[in-house]
């Protein structure tokens, strides 16, 4: 109670301080509680974090009525897919068996390989088309593949998973 006394003689009234005085009391005695109880019981499940972002789809380029276009889908490792533009932006869910194979090869993803093949060509972007980008989120960072720089090949295993859990939702292009 030293300590409760302590605290509330800062300027409060007396019913306040005797408020104060049960309140800090009753936590403390709680707390005492909570570790009589033992470790398990004394502590609340934490509520689980939102799962971040597994792979995100960008496409941008061609005109829209307000500038250039641009539209970003996102795959969470939850398996939502999110349109990045204002709440409510779930478009709807991906299979967990399908975000655990996607993301079992975004782990072993070789993506120095992956943008060692250069895109030749017109990018789509010059004649009102658009980009593929396509967004990696491994370890921490983020790994980058741009259609108009790296020649994608939508064939192979990895672009196939992507192509595979986010097509419902974005306009890819075909193998």
């Amino acid at each position: 109670m030293i300590v409760a006394r302590h605290l509330t003689t800062a300027a409060l009234s007396p019913g306040a301080r005797r408020l104060a005085t049960v309140a800090l009391a009753f936590g403390m005695a709680l707390a005492l509680a909570g570790c009589a109880l033992g470790p398990t019981m004394a502590t609340s499940t934490p509520t689980p974090a939102v799962p971040g972002p597994l792979v995100a789809i960008t496409l941008r380029g061609g005109l829209c009525a307000n500038g250039t276009c641009e539209s970003t889908v996102t795959l969470s490792a939850d398996g939502v897919v999110r349109v990045a533009a204002k709440p409510p932006n779930a478009l709807g869910t991906v299979p967990a068996d399908r975000v655990a194979a996607l993301a079992a090869l975004v782990v072993v993803a070789d993506f120095a390989t992956v943008r060692s093949h250069p895109f030749f060509g017109h990018c789509p972007t010059a004649v009102d088309g658009q980009e593929v980008v396509v967004t990696f989120w491994v370890g921490g960072r983020q790994e980058v593949v741009a259609g108009c720089t790296t020649a994608i090949d939508w064939a192979s295993p990895l672009f196939a998973a992507v192509a595979g859990a986010l097509g419902p939702f974005a306009t890819l292009p075909t193998p």
